[in-house]
């Protein structure tokens, strides 16, 4: 049974003919600021301005009904950063988020950890973009989900840095090779497995993986995932036709998760990314098959340009 309260009532109030992650987002964005001004109603004014910035799926505005919570918090001044009131404002906020439905970040993308000052962040993204480790690509890929729900303070210096990986190679191959990691589920001859597929990490995964890559060369400043999918498709740097599927992939699995996880929450069962194929129907097994099509085409096209055998 979920344990979730207030993202799933938003979930089973949607309206259909709007993007769902868009509605779900909306009201995770609510509640964090609710969150944020009765503490600072409780614990008083700020040691400096801030700004709490969302990450992942809710900067896209993606969030689904078992999403979990990515932010941080960007401070005016670097003593600020690292003081009780900012610890116990990324605490309070992070406790208030978890009673709402959004679980903490198994990565540990989360204000309690990524609570810095604007200089020292400017410096933390300057040496993700321009020495990307594999363990940078890693943050990097989380940060280039940017955006504010509080306008303390600029976050634009940081995004314009982010940014700045459009020139970096190493960084563009990095992200491609996170891209491929996430096979599709299809078998020999294109065809379904029997059973069990996690729509997140062969399908849904992928997709934003590669809208972020492609976003990024063609040096968008989009942050959702259909948008950067849209701005590559006009910069040229994917097909029209690619991105046409890409954009339909990932609005089926979208819809096709969000349908199922609220059939689990109707009885009372854990929520999860995973469906039984055989639970649907040949028309909708073939729209599945045809987006995991997509997605492997976009992979093998990405492997080719940005050489990830190398």
């Amino acid at each position: 049974m979920t344990s979730q309260v207030g993202l799933v009532a938003a979930a089973r109030e949607v309206d259909w003919a709007v993007p769902v992650g868009q509605q779900l987002s909306d009201a995770a964005d609510a509640r964090t600021r609710i969150l944020i001004d009765g503490f600072v109603h409780e614990a008083g004014p700020p040691p400096s301005r801030f700004s709490w910035v969302t990450l992942g799926s809710h900067a896209r505005r993606e969030l689904h009904c078992a999403s979990d919570q990515d932010h941080a918090l960007f401070w005016e001044t670097e003593a600020a950063a690292s003081t009780t009131y900012a610890a116990d404002l990324a605490a309070a906020v992070i406790q208030g988020l978890v009673e709402f439905g959004m679980r903490p970040c198994d990565g540990g993308y989360m204000a309690d950890r990524w609570s810095y000052s604007v200089d020292q962040w400017q410096a933390i993204l300057r040496e993700r973009v321009e020495a990307p480790t594999p363990d940078a690509v890693v943050d990097a890929d989380v940060f280039l989900d940017l955006r504010a729900l509080t306008a303390g303070v600029d976050i634009e210096p940081a995004a314009r840095t982010l940014a700045a990986g459009a020139t970096s190679v190493r960084l563009l191959h990095g992200l491609a090779l996170a891209a491929i990691s996430f096979p599709t589920p299809l078998l020999t001859f294109g065809r379904l497995p029997k059973g069990p597929v996690d729509l997140k990490k062969t399908g849904l995964a992928p997709v934003v993986l590669l809208a972020r890559l492609y976003g990024l060369r063609a040096r968008s400043t989009a942050v959702g995932t259909d948008e950067r999918l849209a701005a590559a498709a006009a910069a040229g740097v994917l097909s029209d036709e690619l991105t046409q599927r890409l954009r339909d992939a990932y609005r089926r699995l979208t819809s096709t998760r969000l349908r199922h996880q609220l059939r689990q929450i109707g009885a009372r069962e854990y929520v999860t990314d995973t469906v039984l194929i055989e639970d649907y129907d040949d028309d909708q097994q073939e729209a599945l098959r045809e987006a995991f099509r997509a997605i492997k085409t976009a992979q093998s096209v990405t492997s080719v340009i940005f050489r990830t055998d190398l």
